[in-house]
Order: C-alpha cells, then sequence, then structure tokens
C-alpha cells in the first residue's frame, strides 16, 4: 500500500513492547505508517507514554485509566491524569467499562470513566473507549453526558449490531484490527460491514489481539505478543473481509484518523 498507514490503539508501553521501542518506531516507519496511538492504561504507565511521545513523532500519547486499574488506582490518579494532560498528552485512553472482568465494581468503574470523558469534552481530546460485556451501562452514559465534539472512538468494538446507528448518531468511529478477524467471529464481521466507511479506523492493540499466522509481517521474542507492524497485514485483512480495495480503504482512514485524531 502506498498510502500512510494509521494505528488508531496501541500500547507501546506495555512491557512486552517498551524494551523495543525504537526498533518497533523503525520498523513501523519502513512499512508507512505515518502515526499510532500509544495508550496507557493507569498511573504506572502514564510517564512512559509521555516519555514515548518525545521519543518519536509518530508517537501519539494518550493517558487514561483502564477499566481494569480502577480498583488499584492510586489515590490522587485524578490529579496525576489531569497533570498528564497539562505535560502534553494529546488524548485520553484507554478509558471505559468492563463487567468481563471478575469482581468488577461498575459504579466505581463509572465514576472514572465520566471524569475522563468529561476531561476528554472540556479539552476538545480525542477519547478512546473499551467497552466489553458493559453496553448498557455504556449507553447510559453515553446518552446522558455531554460527548466531545469530534465524536469519541470505540476501540475493538464487539457490542450489538443493532446499536451501530445510535452509536454513530452519537459520533462513533469505529476501530477493528486483524485478531478479531478469526473464524466463528459472525457479530465482529457483521459489525464491520456495517461502518460506513467515513467512521472506519484500523488498530494493532499491539501486543494483544495476536493475528492469525498468514495475517503477520513482523514477530516478537515473545510468540504470544502481537507486534505493531503487524498494522499494514491488518489492513490488507480488514479490507479483505469487508471486500474492498485496500488501497482506497487505506486512503478514507488516513481521512478518519487525521479528522479524528488531529489537533
Amino acid at each position: 500500500m502506498n498510502t500512510p498507514l494509521f494505528d488508531a490503539h496501541l500500547h507501546l508501553a506495555a512491557k512486552p513492547l517498551l524494551p523495543h521501542a525504537e526498533e518497533i518506531c523503525r520498523d513501523l516507519s519502513a512499512i508507512g505508517v505515518q502515526q499510532v496511538v500509544c495508550n496507557g492504561t493507569g498511573p504506572d504507565d502514564w510517564p512512559d507514554v509521555l516519555a514515548l511521545g518525545q521519543l518519536h513523532p509518530l508517537i501519539l500519547p494518550a493517558v487514561g485509566l483502564h477499566p481494569w486499574k480502577v480498583p488499584q488506582a492510586w489515590a490522587n490518579w485524578k490529579a496525576r491524569f489531569l497533570q498528564c494532560l497539562d505535560e502534553g498528552a494529546a488524548a485520553v485512553g484507554e478509558i471505559g467499562l468492563d463487567h468481563w472482568i471478575e469482581n468488577h465494581d461498575i459504579q466505581l468503574q463509572q465514576d472514572a470513566f465520566r471524569f475522563q470523558l468529561a476531561e476528554a469534552v472540556r479539552r476538545d481530546l480525542p477519547v478512546s473507549i473499551h467497552c466489553l460485556r458493559a453496553t448498557g451501562p455504556l449507553m447510559e452514559t453515553l446518552r446522558s453526558s455531554p460527548l466531545p465534539a469530534r465524536g469519541f472512538h470505540l476501540h475493538a468494538y464487539n457490542g450489538p449490531s443493532e446499536l451501530l446507528d445510535e452509536l454513530l448518531s452519537l459520533g462513533a468511529f469505529f476501530s477493528f484490527n486483524a485478531g478479531q478477524l478469526k473464524p466463528g467471529r459472525k457479530r465482529i464481521l457483521d459489525n464491520l460491514h456495517a461502518v460506513p466507511l467515513e467512521r472506519l479506523l484500523i488498530e494493532t492493540d499491539a501486543p494483544d489481539f495476536l493475528p492469525l499466522p498468514e495475517d503477520r509481517t513482523h514477530n516478537l521474542a515473545d510468540p504470544e505478543s502481537n507486534h505493531p507492524a503487524n498494522l499494514a497485514a491488518g489492513y490488507r485483512a480488514v479490507a479483505q473481509a469487508r471486500g474492498i480495495d485496500a488501497d482506497a480503504m487505506a486512503a478514507q482512514i488516513a481521512v478518519n484518523f487525521q479528522g479524528f485524531f488531529g489537533k
């Protein structure tokens, strides 16, 4: 593909990737990646995310308290979150709601989610949202809260297809990755086909969502971790799943990414 590529969601500060960040950035540049959104998950990795944003111009740093990290968050996490935004974080993420984890406290998650979402609205920042088996609480918040004027991003969306129209009307962008496109994932494929091309983004969620072997061009020493430079193969896999030309899709995704994540 000749069009610049964009990764809407990854975790370069995660342990499997952070020691190799400079090499990974070289690999990304070599395959034509123009920008990636590096998401934080809590106060422990936010400093690394901000540092990575200084390392290479292709890294757009995002800080957020992931719902899995809410119960263990520092008492002053909100102050530290705001400080990170002041120090140069260009987006809010990864934030959201999760009913999948054991012993979840949805009210505690909602409090954290709404606080961070409100700050994204106040600062006009892009926001990346995680939702796993918590579509009801997510819709409750999206229907009742102010939302960023630029819209919001639902990463690796796997929720009900019947909510797509309402989510689109609220301003949602949706990202998918090659690791989701495994046999038997009918809902994922249905959603991928139903999302309008002008609201579509591509992600890797590296080091997670390891794609099938045929959708990998790069590997890490840890065979269970997804290399971010598998992004180009992910573009091709998503285009094939949608039945559209990969270059034409990449051109539209470049417009979508720059429009949503741009300043």
